[in-house]
């Protein structure tokens, strides 16, 4: 869809909250190693059951598209060697199977079937086998004794016993006592599923992809701590070989931090991204290479001052994705140490907000498929051709996006920080229709993190708050990723406050850009947003309404109920417990200055969010109940806090509460 493809003029409707419903994106883009097929999952969000739906399409000829499956919960497509089979994951009523698809017969076949978590697959080189990583429960320790029920009685779910530090994930729910074990079986179905690991396996609470093949088929490489005691250290994270045989380890790194994302050249060599445990809040992820068999880490691009999230080899050369100012890059590495940039419009993964999201897959010859997206494109599949010339395959979205009139582009501008002179990247989306004369009021979206990014991506709700005739300004305070190490560490033990300054200045400069009406500011923001969007209201008074959706209020009572609050709260505040050192913590709480508060502001949070939890919205909507503050909470049921897992009608409900009650205060 070209930039002026769609005018006001063809508009039958405008874009709402309830048009959530309306878009689809696309996830996981995979291609073939001989680049023939294609495939992806298409996310489409179902009005009459309130849930996404995810439909697994395959490409033969990169122009046609056919449905494989369709369930409300598939993911991790991976074609074999040769791509005459596609292997995925697929959640069954009673657990989760993996299904191989013949895509010559067009027919597939449950491989195995689990009731516990499965994740992650990866096929042998020669095709024969498949391993993935399957939860094993671990029974309960030899000191409870508890009364057993008698046959027949219906007793209560038993009580949930932990030892550990970090016991639940926001997504994942209580972790439980056991390990995700690897598994192996004979991609044909004649070899049944085998174990090959056992004892304390971990990837922490961050999972990535963390499971490859060696290249000569004999041991399956994976991303992971041994230690009895992983939750001490969740980052702590090494890659070890697990013979597909007989079990026997090797460990083939060994240094602290998060070594993960292995990449298997077809020479042997591991290409893997690598993190140095420093003790800073946003450490850059780099790329190391070693030999098959383990050996000393050689850093392939020491000058990237970037966090690299993504690689793949074709051949000789080595593609990485990384965030870049605003946007999402794959580049190319090649052997003689040529670097070369081939797109920065990656993303699309998530378009409820434009965080920093997308994926790529490479095809032998350098083919690239990939995720892409702007701010105005909500979600597309891309490919690059060998000689880096890129086009967009697919439409996903374009009969949608003629029938609500078009989505708006967004305006990038930098601004120079007041603290110290700082580039601040920022954007502003105007409504399609406003006059060039017209002063329109400006929501401050405030993302969270707050060590994360917004950039030239697609938003449902800044679409809706620019279709409900606001401008919307998004901002990369220091702290955000895609500026080097050092912009992310400006913020280290120091949020909230000077990311705060740099808000502040984003809005006169979009003020002074014209067109802003300054007597209708706004702001709102979600987790690390908002904590700033009370941040904001507690220093200033400039603004008419605020909206703070699943924030920190305050910093010592979040450390000690999140759900990685252990973990964060050490890193973020310096490993200086809240017991040493209460003020610290008293000073970087938005509730601590309720007392400066006379802005009206509505609280939101998710009765199962883990991550901020709801008891921080209510300490802070109770205090400026307390002080006759105009306020409000809602609680949003049975949502957590990514925003990407909540139901449709639950984020369609957020952004409605939001532009109501900024026109309550208009």
């Amino acid at each position: 869809m070209s930039d002026d493809a769609i005018s006001a003029s063809q508009a039958t409707r405008g874009f709402g909250a309830a048009d959530v419903f309306g878009l689809c994106h696309a996830v996981e883009p995979q291609i073939s190693r001989d680049g023939r097929r294609l495939c992806f999952i298409r996310i489409d969000r179902e009005v009459m059951t309130d849930r996404r739906r995810a439909t697994l399409l395959l490409s033969d000829d990169r122009r046609s598209w056919r449905e494989i499956d369709g369930n409300d919960r598939i993911e991790t497509p991976r074609f074999s060697p040769d791509g005459r089979r596609l292997a995925y994951l697929r959640k069954a009523e009673s657990g989760t199977e993996i299904v191989v698809f013949d895509t010559g017969a067009g027919v597939g076949r449950t491989l195995a079937h689990a009731p516990s978590s499965l994740r992650e697959l990866a096929w042998s080189p020669d095709g024969r086998r498949l391993a993935w990583q399957q939860m094993m429960a671990a029974p309960a320790p030899g000191w409870v004794d508890l009364p057993q029920a008698p046959p027949g009685a219906v007793w209560n779910t038993p009580p949930r016993l932990t030892e550990r530090r970090i016991y639940r994930h926001d997504v994942q729910g209580h972790v439980g006592e056991g390990a995700f074990q690897v598994f192996v079986a004979g991609a044909d179905g004649a070899d049944a599923p085998r174990q090959i690991s056992s004892g304390a396996w971990s990837s922490g609470f961050v999972h990535g992809p963390g499971l490859a093949w060696s290249a000569d088929g004999r041991a399956v490489i994976l991303s992971a701590s041994r230690r009895e005691d992983w939750d001490a250290a969740p980052m702590d994270m090494n890659l070890h070989a697990i013979d597909a045989t007989d079990g026997a380890v090797t460990q083939l790194t060994d240094r602290p931090g998060a070594d993960a994302m292995p990449a298997v050249a077809a020479d042997g060599r591991i290409a893997f991204t690598g993190v140095a445990r420093t003790g800073v809040s946003a450490p850059r992820r780099r790329v190391y290479v070693i030999p098959a068999q383990g050996g000393a880490p050689a850093e392939l691009m020491p000058d990237l001052d970037r966090s690299v999230d993504g690689i793949a080899w074709a051949g000789d050369a080595l593609f990485v994705s990384f965030d870049e100012e605003g946007g999402k890059v794959i580049a190319r590495r090649d052997p003689d140490g040529t670097f070369m940039p081939l797109v920065r419009d990656v993303g699309g993964t998530n378009i409820e907000m434009p965080y920093s999201s997308g994926t790529f897959t490479a095809a032998a010859d350098g083919t690239i498929v990939y995720s892409r997206s702007r701010s105005d494109v909500p979600s597309e599949i891309g490919l690059i051709e060998p000689d880096g010339t890129a086009h967009a395959l697919t439409d996903l979205n374009g009969a949608f996006a003629r029938d609500v009139g078009g989505f708006v582009k967004a305006e990038m501008f930098w601004t120079s920080a007041s603290l110290d002179a700082a580039r601040i990247q920022s954007w502003l989306l105007r409504p399609r229709d406003a006059a060039a004369s017209q002063r329109l009021p400006l929501i401050l979206e405030i993302h969270g993190g707050p060590f994360a990014s917004y950039g030239d991506r697609f938003s449902i709700k800044h679409q809706a708050f620019a279709a409900a005739g606001y401008a919307v300004l998004l901002v990369n305070p220091r702290g955000s990723i895609g500026y080097g190490e050092a912009f992310a560490q400006a913020l280290h033990d120091k949020h909230p406050g000077p990311d705060w300054r740099d808000l502040m200045d984003a809005v006169d400069a979009a003020v002074a850009r014209g067109g802003i009406d300054e007597s209708q500011l706004y702001v709102t923001g979600t987790s690390g947003g908002g904590v700033l969007t009370l941040w904001t209201v507690a220093h200033t008074d400039r603004f008419r309404a605020a909206v703070s959706v699943k924030p920190v209020v305050n910093q010592e009572t979040w450390a000690l109920t999140a759900d990685i609050g252990l973990y964060l709260g050490d890193l973020w505040f310096d490993k200086v417990p809240p017991w040493e050192n209460l003020q610290k913590y008293r000073d970087r709480s938005p509730l601590a200055f309720a007392e400066r508060v006379t802005t009206p502001t509505m609280l939101m949070g998710g009765d199962a969010d883990t991550r901020t939890p709801i008891s921080e919205a209510q300490q802070m909507y109770a205090a400026l109940k307390w002080r006759n503050v105009p306020s409000a909470l809602v609680s949003i049921p049975d949502a957590r806090h990514a925003t990407a897992s909540m139901r449709p009608s639950a984020f369609a409900a957020e952004i409605a509460y939001t532009l109501s009650w900024f026109r309550r205060f208009g």
